[in-house]
C-alpha cells in the first residue's frame, strides 16, 4: 500500500470518527434538552403531589399507622364517644333543635376531620358556642335555615383556608377571647335555667334570660329543680372522683386510678343514662305522670346525603337564597369567624412543639361544615372539652374520630327511641357543669394589676356580650383593640432626653414605634415643642432604630420637621436609620444629617463643634473635608446634605 493511499485511509477514518463524535454530541444535546424539558414536568408533579398530601392530611400519616396506634385510638375514640353523644344532644337542645341534629353534626364532623385534620386531639362537632350563635339566627324559622347556615359557614371557612387567611384570628387578642368565652358561658348558664327549673322562658341574650327567670319565678317546677340540682351535684362530684387519693402501698393503685379516671371522663354519659332509665321506669303509667319534662321524640337513623335546599317554602311563600342571607345578616360572617377562632385556638393549645397550619385547619373545618350540611347538621367547630378528653385518653392519630363517629351512628340507629326519656333538667345540668369551668376568674385581676389597657378591653367586651349579645360583644372587642392599635400609631410614646458630649448639648428623641401617617403630625408637634423648650441646643437627634417603614405622608412630615428645625437654627440628625430607608428620604437628605452608630454620631458632633457646619449648603466633603478632614485622615460621620465620610 502506497503512502498516498495510507493518508487517504487515515483522513477517511478521522472524518468517520469526527462524524460519530458529532452525532453522539447531537444525541447527547437532544437528550439533555429532553431531560431539561422533563425536569420541570417532574417538579410540577412533585409539587402537586406534595400539595395533595399536605391538604389530604391523612396521606401524611396513614402509611405509618400500626397496631399500637390502633388500640390507643380505639380506646380514645370510645371514651370520646361517651362524652360526645350526651354533649351533642345537649348542644342541639341549646340551639333550639331536636336532639338528632346534634348527633348528625357529631358523626360527620368526626369522619371528615380524620381525612383532613392535622391535630390528633381536635374533635369537630356541635359545641355550646356554635349552638348559642345558631339560636338567634334560626329561632322561629324553618329547620332548613340551620343547614344553609352550616353550608355558608363551611364555604367561607374553606375559601379563607385556601387563600391562607388564617392571620385574621390574630386580630383577636387573648383578653377579648377570654371575655367572650366567659360571657358566653354565663349566657349558656342563664339559658339553661328554664330546663333545670321547668320554666318557659324566651330569650336571646343574658338580660332577657334573667328577666324571664325572675318574671316567672313563682312557676318553678319542683320536680325539675330537684332533678337538676341532683344532676349538677353528681356531675361535680364525679368530676372530682379522679382526684381521690389512693394509698401508695395499694398494689392496684394504677388500676384503681385508671377506673376512677374513666368514670370521671364518662360522667355525662353516666348521669344521662341513669336519669333516662329512671324516667323510663317511672313513665310506665305515661309521660304525664313524671314530675319533670322529657326531651321528646328523636328521629331514628342517618339522614340521606343531599345538598341542602337554598329556596325554602314558608307560610305559602318561597324564600330565596338571597332572602335567607338577608335574614342571617352579619351572622353569615360571624359564625364562621368564631368557628375559626375556636378551632385554631384549640389546635394551638394541643399542638405542643409543633407549628399549627391554620390554613389546613380552616380547610378541614370548612369541609366538615359543607359535608355536614348534606346530612342536616348544625354548624360545627372544635370543642376544648372533647379535645382534652382525647389528649387524656392517649390518642395517637385523628383516626380516633372514626371510632367516636361510629359510636354516634350506632346510637342514632339503635338508641334514639330511648333518647325520648332523657330529662331536660339532665341536659341543662350537663351544659351548666360543662361551661361553668370555662369562666376565667383569674385573668381579670391579673390584667388589672399588670395592664389596665387589656383589662378595659376585657371588661368592655364582657359587658357588651352580656348586655347586647355575644356576637356584638366580640365584634366590639375586636373593634376596641383595633382602635387601641391605631391610637398607638397616632400617639406613639416618645422619650426626649438632654444629653451632652464634649460640652455640646443635644436633645435625643426616641419614638417607640415606626413613623406612619397617623402619627407623623403628632411627632412633628412634639419635636417643635421640645425644640422651642431647648432653643439653646443646636442639634436634635432622632433615634430611628425602632422605625421599620415610612410611607409618603410620613416622609413629607419628616421634611417639615427638618424645615421647622431650620427655622429655629437647629439641625436634625437621624440616628440609626435603617439602610433600606435611606433612599426614601429624598430631599430630606439635603437638609439634615444621618449617622449609623454612636461613634459616627460623636464624630459628627465633633466635626460641627463651634457651629462650623451650621446652615451649610454645600457638600462638607468639598467645603471642609479637603482642607482639614482629608489631610488629617479624620472620618466624618454622615450626612444627608450628600456628606461623605472618608475613612
Amino acid at each position: 500500500m502506497s503512502t498516498k493511499e495510507t493518508n487517504i485511509d487515515i483522513e477517511q477514518n478521522e472524518k468517520l470518527l469526527a462524524f460519530k463524535k458529532a452525532r453522539h454530541a447531537s444525541i447527547s444535546s437532544r437528550s439533555g434538552m429532553l431531560i431539561k424539558l422533563q425536569k420541570p414536568k417532574k417538579q410540577i408533579v412533585q409539587r402537586c403531589t406534595a400539595q395533595v398530601v399536605r391538604r389530604i392530611y391523612i396521606l401524611s400519616w396513614i402509611t405509618s399507622y400500626n397496631t399500637n396506634f390502633f388500640f390507643s385510638d380505639l380506646i380514645a375514640g370510645i371514651t370520646l364517644g361517651l362524652t360526645m353523644i350526651p354533649q351533642a344532644i345537649a348542644y342541639a337542645t341549646l340551639a333550639g333543635l331536636s336532639s338528632e341534629y346534634g348527633l348528625y353534626a357529631a358523626f360527620i364532623g368526626s369522619f371528615t376531620y380524620v381525612i383532613f385534620g392535622s391535630v390528633k386531639q381536635v374533635s369537630i362537632g356541635p359545641t355550646s358556642l356554635m349552638a348559642l350563635l345558631v339560636l338567634p339566627l334560626t329561632t322561629g324559622k324553618p329547620i332548613e335555615y340551620v343547614f344553609v347556615l352550616a353550608f355558608i359557614a363551611g364555604c367561607i371557612e374553606l375559601l379563607l383556608g385556601i387563600f391562607k387567611m388564617g392571620f385574621i384570628v390574630d386580630l383577636i387578642p387573648i383578653p377579648v377571647t377570654n371575655a367572650f368565652t366567659s360571657a358566653t358561658s354565663l349566657v349558656i348558664i342563664a339559658s339553661q335555667l328554664k330546663n333545670v327549673t321547668g320554666l318557659k322562658i324566651m330569650g336571646t341574650n343574658f338580660s332577657t334570660y334573667i328577666y324571664g327567670f325572675f318574671e316567672n319565678i313563682t312557676e318553678i317546677k319542683l320536680g325539675d329543680c330537684v332533678l337538676g340540682l341532683c344532676c349538677c351535684t353528681a356531675l361535680l362530684l364525679l368530676r372530682k372522683l379522679q382526684d381521690v387519693p389512693i394509698s401508695n402501698g395499694n398494689p392496684h393503685k394504677a388500676t384503681i386510678k385508671k377506673i376512677l379516671w374513666y368514670i370521671t371522663i364518662s360522667r355525662n354519659a353516666l348521669v344521662v343514662a341513669v336519669t333516662s332509665i329512671v324516667a323510663y321506669i317511672w313513665s310506665n303509667g305515661g309521660a304525664e305522670s313524671l314530675p319533670f319534662k322529657l326531651s321528646g321524640k328523636v328521629k331514628s337513623g342517618v339522614p340521606d346525603f343531599a345538598l341542602p335546599s337554598f329556596s325554602i317554602e314558608r307560610n305559602g311563600t318561597v324564600t330565596s337564597f338571597i332572602d335567607i342571607l338577608s335574614d342571617f345578616g352579619i351572622g353569615t360572617v360571624f359564625v364562621p369567624l368564631v368557628a375559626i377562632l375556636a378551632n385554631v385556638s384549640i389546635a394551638k393549645a394541643f399542638s405542643t412543639g409543633k407549628v399549627v397550619d391554620a390554613s389546613q385547619e380552616m380547610i378541614a373545618l370548612g369541609l366538615c361544615n359543607i359535608l355536614g350540611s348534606f346530612v342536616q347538621s348544625m354548624p360545627t367547630c372544635g370543642a376544648f372539652t372533647r379535645s382534652a378528653v382525647s389528649e387524656a385518653s392517649g390518642v395517637k392519630t385523628p383516626m380516633a374520630g372514626i371510632y367516636s363517629g361510629t359510636m354516634t351512628v350506632l346510637a342514632l340507629t339503635f338508641l334514639t327511641p330511648y333518647f325520648y326519656f332523657i330529662p331536660r333538667a339532665t341536659l341543662g345540668s350537663v351544659l351548666i357543669c360543662a361551661v361553668y369551668f370555662m369562666i376565667d376568674q383569674k385573668l381579670p385581676p391579673k390584667l388589672w394589676k399588670e395592664n389596665r389597657k387589656d383589662f378595659y378591653a376585657w371588661l368592655s367586651c364582657f359587658l357588651v356580650c352580656i348586655a347586647f349579645g355575644v356576637e356584638i360583644g366580640l365584634l366590639f372587642g375586636i373593634f376596641f383593640n383595633i382602635c387601641m392599635l391605631i391610637l398607638q400609631w397616632m400617639r406613639p410614646r416618645i422619650k426626649p432626653t438632654l444629653e451632652t458630649f464634649e460640652d455640646m448639648k443635644y436633645v435625643k428623641i426616641s419614638p417607640t414605634l415606626g413613623i406612619l401617617y397617623p402619627g407623623v403630625d403628632y411627632l412633628r408637634g412634639f419635636i417643635n415643642k421640645v425644640g422651642n423648650e431647648y432653643s439653646y441646643v443646636n442639634y436634635i437627634v432622632i433615634d430611628c432604630s425602632k422605625i421599620v417603614s415610612l410611607d409618603y405622608t410620613a416622609i413629607k412630615g419628616i421634611e417639615n420637621i427638618v424645615l421647622d428645625a431650620k427655622s429655629r437654627d437647629q439641625e436634625i440628625i437621624f440616628y440609626n436609620l435603617p439602610s433600606n430607608l435611606h433612599a426614601q428620604l429624598g430631599q430630606v437628605k439635603k437638609n439634615s444629617y444621618y449617622c449609623s452608630g454612636s461613634e459616627e454620631l460623636q464624630r459628627l458632633l465633633l466635626s460641627h463643634k463651634n457651629d462650623v457646619a451650621r446652615n451649610c449648603s454645600v457638600d462638607i466633603s468639598e467645603s471642609s473635608g479637603n482642607n482639614n478632614n482629608h489631610n488629617n485622615g479624620t472620618a466624618l460621620a454622615v450626612v444627608t446634605k450628600e456628606v461623605n465620610k472618608e475613612k
